[in-house]
């Protein structure tokens, strides 16, 4: 049996499988977690709920998937498929109703597998243990490619739960009867991406690998059922890799390569008082189609609430700059520009108006995560400052516009 890591696939050619989730332990994983696999077209999205099958609605319309009992399980006839259909997204959700606290980090495991019609291990992705806050995630998925089945090992999570892993899927929940937990989506949730539409949002991100990852804020995409990258030089379309709402970190993959690629910082980290640069594309395209640089300052290597996984500093951002990169005075990443204080509310509070008073997440935590879904970024060890205008020549390779459709 071949284990996969997030963002890796793998072809598994025709007949029938077995596609199922488990966890640990068992017992509570059941009572707590409901499992579903979603018929997607080629536009990713499902055509209504007949789509859904589950322990609640166990077939398919055409009867090509059918759930399969528990563990959950779905049984696939893959040749008998519609070809309306392109892909099958395996869901796993916190059931509507359970407490507050009853994310995905209370379960000590969490696997998707598959097997073959004679019940033959062939796949596992084991969940990379973590402190999950998600209670909604996309474990794999299914999909045709060049005639051909794969499966691929996702692991993107859904801190909004249910409702943003439906509208993720063009998916309406009906509302329940009075006196049940709500579960209705209410639409995507923007947080400080720019709205640029009615069901458009956008942020920064950058390129970390020569293979097209790119990393962003988990909040710049949440909610998107399609996602794109543009940049002076090039456009294409980003899939999902991996998903941390905790740290608000998120990895993408283009289905391209991009030109350039950005060098985290080798060692010593940000140094209160150093000089950095931040490379990004705020306001949704209104200052221009291209990237927008600002410089500053570290003004503290705390974030809010006394949080050490984030750093403070005063170059200028806006709604949009969100998950582009904090550079230093070579070029290196330092940081992952996260969020600014609420200059209307702190204003309402203490009637002072804050200036430049931002955040980003610390570079170390980044390649943290970069580290456990198995993913090599590159570093060097500080070195000379250089002239703004090179580095920002140089990021406008790496640093792209992040456009999420909701």
């Amino acid at each position: 049996m071949r284990e996969l890591q997030a963002g890796q696939n793998q072809p598994i050619g025709g007949g029938r499988i077995v596609v199922g989730v488990s966890g640990e332990p068992r017992e509570d994983f059941e009572a707590q977690t409901q499992t579903g696999a979603v018929l997607l077209g080629a536009d990713g999205q499902a055509r209504d709920l007949s789509d859904l099958v589950s322990a609640e609605q166990p077939g398919s319309p055409d009867g090509s998937v059918t759930f399969a009992g528990y563990p959950p399980a779905f049984r696939i006839e893959l040749d008998a498929l519609p070809s309306a259909v392109a892909r099958i997204a395996i869901v796993l959700a916190i059931k509507p109703g359970m407490p507050p606290g009853v994310t995905f980090g209370v379960f000590t495991a969490i696997r998707a597998w598959l097997t073959d019609a004679a019940d033959k291990p062939l796949l596992l992705f084991p969940l990379p243990p973590a402190r999950r806050g998600e209670t909604a995630m996309i474990m794999a998925e299914l999909y045709r490619h060049q005639g051909q089945w794969k499966f691929r090992a996702v692991g993107q999570g859904f801190a909004a739960g249910l409702p943003a892993l439906a509208a993720h899927f063009g998916l309406r929940v009906p509302q329940p009867a009075p006196g049940t937990q709500p579960i209705a989506s209410p639409g995507p949730r923007h947080g400080s991406g720019q709205p640029t539409g009615p069901t458009a949002f956008s942020g920064t991100g950058f390129c970390i690998h020569p293979e097209g990852y790119v990393l962003t804020n988990h909040h710049v995409i949440e909610g998107a059922r399609e996602i794109l990258a543009r940049s002076p030089r090039q456009r294409c379309r980003l899939e999902p890799v991996f998903a941390d709402p905790t740290n608000d970190l998120a990895l993408l993959r283009a289905d391209t390569a991009w030109p350039g690629v950005a060098v985290f910082r080798e060692g010593r980290q940000a140094q209160l008082g150093e000089a950095v640069i931040v490379v990004g594309y705020p306001l949704g395209g209104l200052l221009g189609s291209g990237p927008q640089v600002t410089t500053g300052n570290v003004s503290s290597l705390i974030g809010p609430g006394d949080d050490t996984r984030s750093l403070q500093f005063t170059a200028p951002i806006q709604s949009g700059n969100s998950g582009g990169p904090v550079l230093d005075g070579d070029g290196a990443v330092v940081g992952v520009v996260s969020s600014k204080l609420n200059a209307v509310r702190v204003h309402e509070m203490t009637g002072d108006i804050p200036q430049n008073v931002n955040f980003a997440i610390k570079a170390a935590l980044a390649r943290s995560f970069l580290d456990a879904v198995g993913v090599d970024c590159q570093s060097r060890a500080p070195r000379s400052a250089r002239g703004t205008a090179e580095i920002a020549a140089e990021a406008r390779d790496f640093v792209v516009k992040i456009e999420c459709q909701g």
